[in-house]
């Protein structure tokens, strides 16, 4: 796990300390050793490597095709294309799986409510980040994102294998948080609220309108663009916790604030989304339907 995006609080009364700690121990060994150690939202290949045996782990390979996977992936990982995480929607773009969908989704790749997911792809973890987007507002937060995806697990020459994996069907339906969703109606309602804030993660010729993939080009009003690929190093591994909460609090994203996330689809945006989250930003809001949605209905305001 790279250091730095987990920290801990520092300071605090010893006498609490000494009293805490032997409940927390208590805890552990009365609720076993996941409740002790929560999932790293971040992992890296040999952090995985060590974890390949654990009797909850369920590996999902997300890489862009399918033959990639069936060549050589990660031992014990099950296949899932990008497009089967997100539903198409016919007037353009996607949306996120209903409860019933998402419940079949999870359930088909052998998910229960105790798995911890790691997914990884080719792309510098942007599909990755699409279902990890997904399983959030599905309410499954045992989930990590390996670092540098099937690149990373290459290059440190760990062992790859073209045996796919089958895996028993669950009966899982995880608990919906909408609260972490935002509609078209909710952001208008709040554009001038000083509070939050929008985060643009398209290219910057999107956001100025220049580069136009809906009815109508430009932004939505007072969003800041932040380009996804400025999250990661140009290796495709993700960019020190240091450096992406400097990037951000340069353009006011701060964890103070509610911040919103959206680009053409909300696939570039959920990548964002991951960073903020791994950053431990505590009000957090993925506008699903993005400006695949804003940029098609003439009674959304827009600015270029």
């Amino acid at each position: 796990m790279r250091p730095g995006y987990q920290a801990l609080g520092r300071g605090g009364n010893a006498m609490k300390l000494r009293l805490i700690v032997p409940l927390i121990a208590m805890a552990c060994v009365l609720l076993g050793p996941a409740a002790a150690a929560p999932a790293p939202l971040l992992v890296d290949a040999v952090w995985l490597e060590a974890h390949l045996g654990d009797g909850n782990l369920r590996i999902v390979d997300m890489v862009t095709e399918r033959n990639d996977y069936r060549r050589g992936h990660i031992p014990g990982a099950v296949y899932l294309n990008v497009d089967d995480a997100r539903v198409k929607v016919p007037a353009g773009g996607y949306r996120l799986p209903t409860a019933e969908e998402g419940a079949r989704l999870v359930s088909d790749l052998g998910i229960g409510p105790d798995t911890h997911v790691v997914i990884y792809d080719d792309s510098g973890g942007l599909h990755a980040a699409r279902f990890f987007f997904t399983l959030d507002t599905l309410g499954h937060h045992a989930v990590s994102l390996l670092d540098g995806g099937i690149q990373a697990w290459r290059g440190a020459k760990l062992l790859v294998t073209s045996e796919v994996r089958r895996v028993a069907r669950t009966d899982y339906r995880p608990a919906r948080e909408p609260e972490r969703v935002a509609s078209a109606e909710w952001v208008r309602d709040r554009l001038s609220d000083p509070t939050l804030v929008l985060v643009d993660t398209r290219s910057p010729a999107e956001y100025a309108g220049m580069d136009v993939r809906a009815r109508r080009g430009g932004h939505i009003p007072g969003a800041i663009n932040i380009e996804w690929e400025q999250n990661l190093r140009p290796d495709g591994a993700f960019r020190s916790a240091d450096e992406l909460r400097a990037m951000y609090a340069a353009q006011a994203v701060t964890p103070d604030k509610t911040v919103v996330t959206y680009c053409q689809t909300h696939h570039r945006a959920a990548h964002t989304y991951f960073v903020l989250r791994l950053l431990g930003y505590p009000r957090l809001v993925g506008y699903d339907r993005s400006w695949s949605e804003w940029g098609n209905r003439d009674d959304l305001p827009i600015a270029r």
